[in-house]
């Protein structure tokens, strides 16, 4: 795919549900060493229950002009599973965003981008106040790319597993 070929930034529906599992376990399988990630994640398998009835949750989806799917990003309540990260967070409303893939043939053309103001906008939408994530140090131009969009880094948890945060102030 070539800058500037025509890519949709959509809300995802549970009938993509399938496709959209197939294609974040294609990225999955090609970012992180065999058994570092579940084969069968929770969060796909109740896709419906994750990401659509929720009205604090949205996912989104990159798509070429023949509805490819070529990116996705996902936004749902943090579950506060880290006890390390609760003096980051205090008591406030913190959304994760997850599973944040780009296909290798659409990469550094804007669309990582264009994905996560999507998932920003229905974040602060919905009336989250910060956000978190964690990214392997290893995955091609993930750190970096979330230094770009005013993400810190809160905990590293490992050589390779960072935790980064974002507040979002009044006036952005």
């Amino acid at each position: 795919m070539k800058q500037g070929k025509e890519v949709l930034i959509v809300s995802a529906d549970a009938a993509r549900g399938t496709e959209i599992k197939n294609f974040v376990l294609a990225m999955m399988s090609d970012l992180y060493p065999r058994g570092s990630y579940y084969e069968n994640p929770h969060d796909l398998a109740f896709f419906k229950e994750v990401y659509i009835q929720p009205a604090h949750a949205g996912f989104f989806i990159a798509e070429d002009m023949n509805g490819r799917i070529i990116g996705t990003a996902a936004v749902r309540m943090y579950d506060r599973r880290f006890p390390e990260l609760e003096p980051v967070f205090g008591s406030g409303s913190v959304c994760e965003i997850v599973k944040f893939y780009i296909h290798p043939d659409s990469r550094r053309m804007g669309i990582g981008g264009r994905l996560y103001e999507k998932a920003e906008q229905f974040a602060r939408e919905v009336g989250y106040g910060e956000s978190y994530l964690h990214t392997s140090l290893y995955l091609p131009g993930g750190y970096p790319f979330w230094q770009s969009r005013g993400y810190s880094e809160c905990y590293r948890e490992s050589e390779n597993i960072v935790h980064m945060s974002k507040r979002w102030n009044e006036s952005d």
